[in-house]
């Protein structure tokens, strides 16, 4: 199957290249975009006796700086390139890095990105910025839920995908991973060396469709994907599938997500499940919400020195835009880490956290 993917892709994109004359209209120019978001809250938690004591309140930042360029060749074919810097010093200092193509054939992507499953997904609406009890830019207890396919050894390595024209609303996309541990950007990970001792995913691969449309004053989105990856070493394939629903109207959003992980780390059985469900209103510039999600692990987890087999978050929240790109917002999360012991990352018990924050694009 893979191989059907890759080559009919393939195909597709040189025959459409050597349908004309590919001259370029002018050199890709670079341009900058990104965003910042920063924010101080306050915690009140209820961890396990033996903890070790911690500051109960913090300054964050999160936010990352976009290179981005595009072209036109004479036969209406587009080359770009996307390269992303972390504002934050980390191993990981280049996130996304790629470049693509489109055409009427759809998209060719080639480098440092999210899986076709990831970027098609569809979940719960946060009520702000940065917090959220899905897929969130911050984890202040260490917590996180995640609807969204994010197999380890497929978020950002370097991978080839494929996204179809939409037709009818309609669009299928699909992800071909080489080796789970290449990641341009990444340290141990040169361009310069040779291929990488097989560890972690092997030759994965992704596959996802999605449908968005509007059907008078309602926007609907619904998602689907699937991928998995050979776990080196290891006795089973590990494997994810999502599900995932956006719908819009008179100001109101409602949405949700669902995922659920097989055999992880290649262990038989060793399975996790999360949902999220969200609900958003927004009129003018002033927006309002609440949003769950919930992890359940069939096996426990060894955490630290703890162990952990479900925890969940909630989200109230509001936010209010001051000017064009640039968002105030507050509100407080509520975590329930079903954890064992606490460890100097991630927090055991219910948690409090209260939040005010700015969120920056450009």
């Amino acid at each position: 199957m893979k191989k059907a993917i890759l080559g009919t892709t393939a195909l597709v994109a040189v025959g459409a290249l050597a349908a004309a004359p590919a001259s370029a209209a002018e050199k890709i120019k670079l341009g900058l975009g990104g965003y910042m978001h920063s924010t101080y809250f306050y915690q009140d938690s209820d961890e396990p006796a033996g903890t070790p004591n911690r500051a109960s309140d913090r300054v964050t930042q999160e936010g990352e700086v976009f290179f981005t360029g595009e072209t036109t060749l004479d036969n209406g074919i587009k080359f770009g390139v996307n390269i992303q810097l972390e504002a934050y010093t980390k191993a990981d200092q280049l996130d996304e890095t790629y470049i693509y193509v489109d055409g009427s054939f759809g998209r060719v992507l080639i480098g440092s990105e999210d899986s076709a499953a990831y970027l098609m997904h569809y979940d719960s609406p946060s009520p702000v910025p940065m917090y959220s009890a899905d897929s969130p830019n911050i984890w202040p207890t260490g917590q996180v839920n995640t609807t969204r396919p994010n197999l380890f050894g497929f978020q950002d390595v370097d991978k080839i995908t494929y996204f179809t024209p939409r037709f009818a609303g309609f669009q299928l996309g699909g992800s071909y991973v080489p080796d789970g541990t290449s990641e341009t950007g990444s340290l141990g990970n040169s361009q310069y060396s040779a291929p990488n001792p097989k560890a972690g995913l092997d030759r994965s691969w992704s596959a996802a469709a999605n449908y968005v449309n509007k059907f008078g004053a309602v926007d609907v989105a619904f998602s689907a994907g699937y991928q998995e990856g050979k776990v080196f070493g290891a006795a089973e394939d590990m494997s994810e599938y999502s599900f995932g629903t956006s719908i819009g109207v008179a100001g109101f959003t409602i949405g949700g997500g669902y995922k659920q992980v097989k055999d992880i780390a290649g262990i038989s059985d060793n399975d996790s499940k999360v949902w999220s469900a969200g609900l958003k209103y927004g009129m003018g510039p002033w927006a309002v919400g609440v949003q769950y999600a919930k992890t359940t692990f069939d096996q426990l987890q060894t955490v630290g020195t703890g162990t952990l087999d479900d925890q969940d978050t909630w989200i109230i929240g509001g936010q209010y835009t001051l000017g064009p790109g640039i968002t105030a917002f507050g509100g407080v999360q509520m975590d329930d880490n079903n954890l064992t012991a606490s460890s100097s990352t991630r927090m055991a018990g219910e948690t409090n956290t209260f939040f005010v924050g700015t969120a920056l694009s450009f």
